[in-house]
Order: structure tokens, then C-alpha cells, then sequence
């Protein structure tokens, strides 16, 4: 499918999504100082700038992805109003290798498949999880392994360990997430006589504000969005993991349209590159996520 690679016309960015100011007795989750660690610097490959399309290979020619930015440690905004992250910094250094340029677009995480549907935006970079049922129409280049997280507060008032000590209570989750698919499926499975409550919000950060406030027991979220905020709000001592025991193993991957396969093959090829010279492993350092690592770039979570 041909996208008409070109500048997009910018997608206003949902301010909200970004800084959570003051929810957290006046301390925003999603502004951490940036990490402060020196740039890997990343050169060109020609070998792989020649697997892109010819179109995107002329200087002028810019993709758009699209992004949302109030999942930390993925992408977040920073104190100085930068979108800054681990799948910020590794989606600029494969980009770098293939000498492409793009342009970020911060958007609410509801709207950035039907922009890529829409061909508004080329790609999408937000720690989407490759599943079966979204590879039906899209393609991902897989980047990281991750997994699920149950936030509670500090202390774990309720006990909770298991996704089915959730049967019963009130759960916060992102809308249209793999996790508020787990919670449906567990309501099928486990807890038919007493179902889980699921209310979705808009941002995680709104799901992990009613953990707090007291209307939800707990939050389903992704193992590393998780534990980076049980470490960083308040002084570490606001929420917990819940789970000691691996739930619905994933991988994320960056998103593309089903069909754009140059595109799709060059991000692979140089994710790979990335990987293969330890580039990969020094950004995962940066952002201590070291323990999702892959050693194979894949597509739809398949070697190619």
C-alpha cells in the first residue's frame, strides 16, 4: 500500500496525556528528569538505507509517527516539555541507521491506530504489545519483551498476587489495551460468579490516579510501566507490583500498516544492526530495561 510519504499535518497533542501535575500529592509521574547519559551515537548504514522505499530515501523526505506520551518508561514527557523515553530513543537510533527522517506527533492512545489506518501517521511507536489479532492488518518489527503488572498501593492492603484475586474488584485500566482484553477474558474465565469491574480511562496515568484515590483496587498495566512507577512516584513508597509471577508475556514492537513491507524489512534490519553492535543494549542500560532484552529483531514476532 502506498502511504504518499509527506510531512502529515500536525495532530494536536492532548496536554493532559503528558504532565499529570499535582495528582500525585503535587508530584506528576510522567515529568522525570531525562536520564543523563551522553546520545549513543548512531551512523548510517548505506546497506540499509538502501532497503527503504525509494521514496524515503531523498534528503528532504520525512515520515510521521505517531506517539503517546504518558507511558514512562517508553515515552514520557520530560521536565523541559521534550517526549523523551526508551522507545523514543530507540526508534531515533534505528531511524539514524537508516538515515530517516520523522517527525513525532503526540496524540491520545485511542486515536493512533485510526491515524494509521488514515495514513495520517506511517508509523506508530507508543509500547504496543504484538498480538495475533492486531497482526491482522498491521505489521510490527517486535523491539522489547515485556509483560503485565498489577498496581496496588504500598503494602498491598488487600492482598492481592494473582490476576484471579482481582474477581470481584474494581480494576483501572488504559482503553483498548491488551490489558482491558486480559481483564474481559478473565471475566469469562474466572470470575463468572463474581466479575472483575473494569473501568478505562483515557491515559494511564488516570487508571493509576484511582488506585490511589481509593476507587480501584488495582491497575492493569505493562510490567515496565509498572515497576518504573512504583520506583518513581513519591519516594517509592505510593503503589506496588502486586505479582511476583510472569502475566500474558508479550512482546512490543513497532507498529506499520500491513503491506508497507520496505519499510517494515529496513526498521527490521536496522534494529537488528542496533542490536548486533550493542547499541541496542546501551539504551536499554540508559533506561534499566535490560531485563526484556531481545537478541533477534523479529517481525510479528516470527524470524524472517
Amino acid at each position: 500500500m502506498a502511504l504518499g510519504y509527506r510531512v502529515r499535518a500536525v495532530i494536536s497533542s492532548v496536554a493532559a496525556t503528558a504532565v499529570l501535575g499535582g495528582l500525585l500529592t503535587g508530584c506528576s509521574i510522567y515529568a522525570p528528569d531525562e536520564p543523563t547519559e551522553a546520545a549513543e551515537q548512531v551512523e548510517v548504514h548505506e546497506e540499509l538505507r538502501a532497503m527503504l522505499p525509494g521514496e524515503l530515501r531523498a534528503e528532504s523526505t520525512r515520515i510521521t509517527v505517531g506517539t503517546e506520551s504518558g507511558y514512562p518508561p517508553f515515552e514520557y514527557t520530560n521536565q523541559a516539555g521534550r517526549i523523551v523515553g526508551f522507545e523514543i530513543d530507540l526508534f531515533d537510533a534505528a531511524s539514524d541507521r537508516l538515515g530517516l527522517k520523522y517527525n513525532f506527533q503526540d496524540m491520545p492512545w485511542d486515536s493512533l491506530v485510526d491515524e494509521l489506518y488514515a495514513s495520517n501517521v506511517d508509523a506508530v511507536a507508543a509500547a504496543m504489545s504484538d498480538t495475533a489479532e492486531r497482526q491482522a492488518d498491521s505489521d510490527f518489527v517486535d523491539y522489547y519483551n515485556d509483560s503485565d503488572a498489577i498496581m496496588v498501593p504500598a503494602g498491598n492492603p488487600e492482598g492481592i498476587k494473582t490476576l484471579k484475586d482481582l474477581c470481584g474488584r474494581t480494576v483501572a485500566v488504559l482503553v483498548e489495551t491488551t490489558q482491558a482484553a486480559a481483564l474481559t477474558a478473565l471475566n469469562v474465565a474466572q470470575c463468572q460468579t463474581q466479575p472483575v469491574n473494569v473501568v478505562t480511562f483515557e491515559t494511564d496515568a488516570d487508571a493509576l490516579a484511582q488506585v490511589q484515590a481509593g476507587k480501584a483496587d488495582a491497575e492493569l498495566t505493562q510490567w515496565s510501566t509498572g515497576t518504573y512507577n512504583a520506583k518513581q512516584v513519591g519516594s517509592g513508597d505510593v503503589f506496588e507490583v502486586a505479582n511476583t509471577e510472569i502475566i500474558n508475556p508479550t512482546p512490543l514492537g513497532f507498529r506499520f500498516l500491513k503491506g508497507d513491507v520496505e519499510l517494515v524489512r529496513a526498521y527490521q534490519a536496522a534494529l537488528q544492526s542496533l542490536i548486533d553492535d550493542g547499541t541496542y543494549g546501551e539504551i536499554l542500560k540508559k533506561h534499566d530495561l535490560s531485563e526484556g532484552a531481545l537478541t533477534k529483531a523479529t517481525v510479528n514476532n516470527q524470524e524472517q
